[in-house]
């Protein structure tokens, strides 16, 4: 009997990870939930830090950012085989911070979203419920920050679906404002 809440975590955990993805790229910010099993005291929560690293004990400073949870899993049960015989560990993105975009303004739904895949603005503005009446559809902005920068890109939703202008991407950390 006692075997049975394990046996059911054998079977858990791997439909936790199919369930988030299993092509997620963990980014900086993400909050991972790590479990050694056997293990408790190396089993915690931890926030991927901005130079994309966490750190565990007995194993230092791990390298999580650009990975997929079971890469690391793989990783951290290589480097914990000093020190432990046969690990078994479980990654889970508990929160995937590093995938968010926001929207704003004339759209039904304003709020921050998760980008799980590649996402276009038409797709962007559909998770957003679309449109209000008072839309200025010809005016859409997209904020983006790189390399310490900000940029303002202007988008014509009209144009866009008459196919007279791209679908741009949405990236992680943008913001689509609808006035």
């Amino acid at each position: 009997m006692k075997r049975f809440p394990i046996f059911a975590l054998l079977f858990l955990i791997p439909a936790l990870l199919y369930a988030q993805g299993e092509n997620y790229i963990i980014g900086s910010s993400d909050v991972l939930e790590i479990s050694v099993w056997g293990e408790a005291d190396l089993s915690r929560q931890l926030n991927v830090r901005t130079d994309g690293f966490i750190s565990l004990p007995l194993i230092g400073e791990v390298k999580a950012a650009g990975k997929t949870p079971g890469n690391l899993q793989k990783e951290l049960e290589r480097l914990l085989r000093r020190y432990i015989k046969e690990p078994h560990c479980a990654v889970i993105v508990v929160e995937p911070r590093s995938k968010r975009f926001y929207i704003t303004g004339e759209v039904n739904h304003p709020g921050m979203f998760l980008i799980d895949s590649e996402l276009h603005l038409t797709q962007a503005l559909a998770l957003a419920g679309g449109f209000t009446q008072w839309a200025d559809k010809g005016g859409i902005v997209i904020i983006r920050y790189g390399s310490g920068k900000q940029k303002r890109l202007e988008f014509d939703y009209k144009r866009i679906v008459k196919g007279k202008s791209l679908d741009p991407l949405v990236l992680p950390g943008d913001t689509v404002i609808v006035p």
